[in-house]
């Protein structure tokens, strides 16, 4: 190989189409650093400057570092053992829980991982000959924090029930987002999560394997300073290594590597243009995506230098594991000498990491165990079920092994397996019953409760039936669930409506990421209504065409205990002829509604037998970044036969129609009633003001367009009956 120059400065450089168009063949991205540090920087121009800066001074540190040392010998980079303090932050929710995320799996990775850092992993003996000699022990290890930073008891290994666990890495540049980071000056923070979706476009799906930020690229104590990390690249094997190298690779960034092919496109073309990664014994690579060559004599192990007055050929380090390629191995000196310099500078207080204030503040050396964190779960992701329906659960605790489980259940709830880890508990009773969770070992114990509410299943709606959210409020026998507990949340709006004056919106724009809301209607008679449609309008707009919020119907038989999707359409098929794809905040038109008939769907048919149905309309929003407004209006049980009954009884007739003036809404009552009058253009704005009082039994006419208010044009009357609407249209000359 060659020895290359170190760069002068140090330019990122933004590669996110080529990932995005290999995401598209590979279906996954290795690494995000460059592209989310390239965000910062887009937001926050100083912190740019800041970062070339230290990236110079570093640089120019290594050269001379270099030259005063010789490469390969371990006495000259090693003098002093690294220890730092490690904590996992495991995110999970109960579609996502992570299971397959156990404290022994993070035990054999953390080994892994300080295996590749200690040259102690059983395939060094495969690396690549040119680099054999210069792969050493760098005498860095990582040892789980046995103190949080309140100095209570723990295991290194942290569980959080969060809907974030589909981890938006867009919505990660905010620092208020990472909200279970430990002091980063004290801990090496590492999130593990179901998914890591990026904030751009990439074509055919895919998801970030991992990403961090390099020294200086944030400030000191800054809670985004830490490590992102896709759960299915945390164990297991991938094309004979272990995945965990990945994670071996973002912490090399986060010791201020950068990549061996530099800040250029991997995959393509030899050498960078923008000064590699300033380390004298790692030429460039062609980030080999996915890919390892296979023997020395082929010549894709080869590479021609970019430098011009050097222009010969040289041996890539394919195998190192700041490439992209398929076996990754080996640091190199130089780069074990970068690491060690980045954990005794000052930068992001790295330098305070491993002293032995901070190890005894964290608690590396602790090998007492812990007392149990009780924490649980529904596995039917559900807390409400009707009298005399069961639920399962399952615990979930961690922080330390648990010796014994105790199981309990107020307002009568029966508890099948009281001392084991799962079990099914039933509820005889109405109303709420709280189930405890007791988890203890030798160094304590520790409890937690939730809540069940117990339904009667009793039908709330047994005939025709419309809901237009007219009145402020929650309607009555409906529940609104704001899973997030946050200022977003399902609430009347005058801004728009499908019918009358009023509808239910979630205003999502500006601001809603990752978040889910639920409108749940009462309970409904089915059974007793199999004739009947039931339908709502809503009305949606996509932020963007690569967000995707999702959005459901689902119907439950049991008062919530389970749930099945009905309608589950994509983001852009519910936006599609409704409010399409736009980043303006939307307000829909009258045309911008659409109608959607729930028993008209192929999954209803599960329902149709049921005296005891409720319905409810989820939202989520994406994580890739904010949502748009999403309304819901006019829902609405009923015949059509029984509409034109209506309008028969009530003989409901307008006079004269067309009119160039004031016209007579003409309705006869059979018996005494509030009726409501309404009308409204073709694009569903009120026009007059409404009348709205009680009448008796008999004939009656309530005369609109006194003062030849409306313009010539197309209008709907509307009236209202006993939650029954009866429409005609009305023509102005």
């Amino acid at each position: 190989y060659v020895m290359k120059k170190s760069a002068s400065k140090f330019v990122l450089f933004l590669s996110f189409l080529p990932l995005a168009f290999m995401a598209q063949e590979k279906k996954f991205i290795p690494c995000y650093t460059n592209e989310v540090m390239e965000q910062d920087f887009a937001a926050n121009p100083e912190a740019r400057k800041q970062f070339d800066k230290h990236v110079q001074e570093v640089n120019a540190q290594q050269l001379i570092l270099e030259q005063q040392s010789v490469l390969g010998a371990k006495s000259a980079s090693a003098a002093f053992e690294y220890t730092i303090p490690i904590v996992f932050h495991i995110l999970y929710d109960c579609e996502n829980p992570l299971n397959d995320v156990t404290d022994a799996i993070c035990l054999t990775t953390l080994n892994q991982i300080n295996n590749d850092f200690s040259r102690n992993s059983s395939d060094t003996n495969l690396v690549f000959a040119p680099f054999k000699s210069i792969y050493i022990n760098s005498d860095i290890k990582f040892m789980l924090a046995r103190k949080d930073p309140f100095g209570n008891c723990t295991s290194g290994i942290v569980r959080h029930y969060d809907s974030k666990t589909t981890w938006s890495q867009g919505a990660s540049q905010s620092a208020s987002y990472c909200t279970y980071t430990w002091d980063p000056t004290k801990y090496l923070n590492v999130y593990i999560v179901s998914s890591i979706v990026p904030a751009g476009t990439v074509p055919g799906g895919g998801t970030i394997v991992g990403y961090t930020r390099r020294p200086g690229g944030v400030s000191t104590g800054d809670a985004r300073d830490a490590i992102y990390y896709d759960k299915d690249w945390f164990y297991g094997m991938q094309g004979g290594v272990p995945k965990s190298r990945s994670l071996t690779h973002e912490i090399g960034h986060w010791l201020d590597l950068a990549h061996t092919f530099g800040g250029g496109d991997p995959g393509s073309v030899c050498g960078s243009l923008t000064g590699g990664d300033g380390i004298s014994d790692t030429p460039d690579t062609k980030g080999n995506y996915s890919n390892c060559p296979a023997a020395s004599t082929n010549t894709a192990y080869t590479c021609t230098s970019p430098n011009p007055s050097n222009p010969s050929n040289y041996f890539q380090n394919v195998g190192n594991f700041m490439d992209y390629s398929s076996c990754a191995r080996n640091y190199t000196s130089g780069q074990t000498l970068r690491m060690r310099n980045t954990l005794a500078g000052i930068t992001n207080g790295r330098n305070n990491l491993s002293t032995l204030n901070n190890l005894a503040f964290t608690g590396v050396d602790n090998t007492t165990g812990c007392a149990p964190k009780a924490e649980l779960i529904s596995t039917n992701c559900s807390y409400t079920i009707c009298a005399g329906g069961s639920l399962n659960f399952k615990d979930i605790s961690y922080n330390g092994v648990i010796d014994t489980y105790v199981w309990s259940a107020s307002n009568g709830g029966v508890v099948a397996s009281p001392n084991a880890s799962v079990t099914n508990i039933t509820f005889p009773n109405t109303g709420t019953s709280v189930i405890n969770l007791l988890v203890s070992n030798s160094q304590g114990s520790s409890s937690k409760n939730v809540s069940v509410t117990v339904l009667n299943g009793a039908t709330s709606i047994i005939g025709p039936y419309s809901e237009s959210f007219e009145i402020p409020g929650v309607p009555t026998d409906w529940s609104v669930y704001n899973l997030e507990n946050d200022a977003i949340s399902w609430k009347q709006t005058e801004l728009a409506s499908y019918d009358l004056f009023a509808s239910y919106w979630l205003q999502n724009y500006p601001s809603a990421i990752g978040k889910t809301d639920i409108l749940q209607m009462p309970v409904l008679d089915i059974l007793n209504n199999q004739g009947k449609i039931l339908e709502f309008a809503y009305a949606y707009r996509q932020r963007a065409s690569d967000q995707m919020d999702e959005f459901k119907v689902q119907a439950s038989s049991d008062c919530g205990g389970t749930w099945s999707d009905i309608w589950f359409p994509t983001a852009s098929a519910l936006a599609y002829g409704s409010g399409g794809v736009s980043s303006q905040e939307f307000i829909p038109f009258k045309e911008e509604w659409k109608t959607f008939n729930i028993s008209g769907s192929p999954y209803w048919y599960n329902f149709v037998n049921s005296s005891s149905v409720i319905v409810r309309f989820v939202f989520k929003s994406a994580s890739t970044g904010p949502a748009n407004n999403l309304f819901i209006d006019a829902v609405r049980l009923y015949s059509t036969a029984g509409i034109n009954e209506l309008s028969s009884s009530l003989k409901f007739s307008l006079y004269p129609n067309p009119t160039n003036g004031e016209t007579n809404v003409n309705f006869t009552l059979n018996d005494a009633a509030d009726i409501k009058v309404s009308v409204k253009d073709i694009m569903g704005r009120v026009v007059l003001p409404p009348t709205q009082s009680h009448y008796p039994a008999g004939e009656h006419s309530i005369v609109i367009n006194k003062n030849n208010t409306l313009h010539s044009g197309v209008y709907f009357v509307n009236l209202y009956h006993n939650g029954s609407v009866v429409s005609s249209k009305l023509i102005i000359n």
